[in-house]
């Protein structure tokens, strides 16, 4: 069965650097409405009826990706479905490992990654890959999403847990810290929403969950490891 047929991101791209430059904002939403109506076949959604009309909110989506589909279909699909602009927690670079060119591609991506991080108002994320980021690095970033939610209290947060992709395509496990992360973020009044995305009989498919609210730590255990599987474990579902 063919894939599905998605138009050209690179365009909108550099509409987006470009308005960074220029000091200006564009809309996530209204640039995923006219990219996504150009989608063969047209993308199927299902649970809808999960989606409230407005924040706060806490979307988690698994981090699909395959040669021809590029991980910006994940936010761009979702983000149509929603009536509300969607921020989105994006990592700040790509590794490009194994790359020889890697030295002149990471900076370059750096640049255009700042762009459409600044253009979109998304809140950046330094890559949680071992060995390319520290706790001290990654710990000032988590600072601005949790500043930025209490200036805005009806925020919509989206957000892929993995943070990469997997070797083998299946589900991964998020890196350490992010189940506390997201603990902290429902305290905050985020109840979590899982999102299931795949491509199943030559079709994009968006599967969204119910909300539900993560039950207290145990009282042994790993809390953080905890968190992180209940999350996956919610995905996984809508893709099964």
């Amino acid at each position: 069965m063919p894939s599905p047929a998605y138009p050209a991101v690179e365009p909108t791209v550099l509409l987006a650097v470009a308005a960074r430059l220029l000091g200006k904002k564009r809309s996530f939403r209204a640039d995923a409405l006219r990219l996504c109506a150009s989608v063969t076949p047209p993308i199927r959604y299902l649970g809808l009826e999960h989606l409230p009309a407005r924040g706060p909110l806490l979307l988690t989506a698994n981090h699909y990706s395959r040669p021809g589909f590029s991980t910006a279909w994940i936010a761009l699909g979702i983000s149509v479905a929603l009536p509300v602009e969607v921020t989105w927690v994006m990592s700040d670079e790509w590794l490009f490992e194994g790359n020889p060119f890697a030295f002149l591609l990471r900076p370059a991506m750096r640049f255009v990654l700042r762009g459409i991080n600044d253009a979109y108002g998304f809140l950046p994320m330094p890559t949680m890959v071992p060995g390319y980021s520290t706790p001290q690095q990654r710990a000032a970033p988590v600072r601005s999403v949790i500043q930025h939610l209490r200036s805005r209290p009806d925020l919509v947060l989206g957000l892929t847990p993995e943070g990469m992709d997997t070797a083998d395509g299946r589900l991964g496990l998020p890196p350490a810290g992010a189940g506390k992360f997201i603990r902290y973020l429902q305290q905050q009044g985020l109840p979590i929403l899982p999102v299931g995305v795949c491509e199943k009989g030559g079709q994009l498919q968006i599967h969204f969950g119910e909300s539900y609210v993560l039950p207290p730590p145990a009282a042994s255990g790993d809390a953080d490891l905890a968190v992180r599987q209940m999350v996956m474990e919610r995905i996984r579902v809508l893709l099964s």
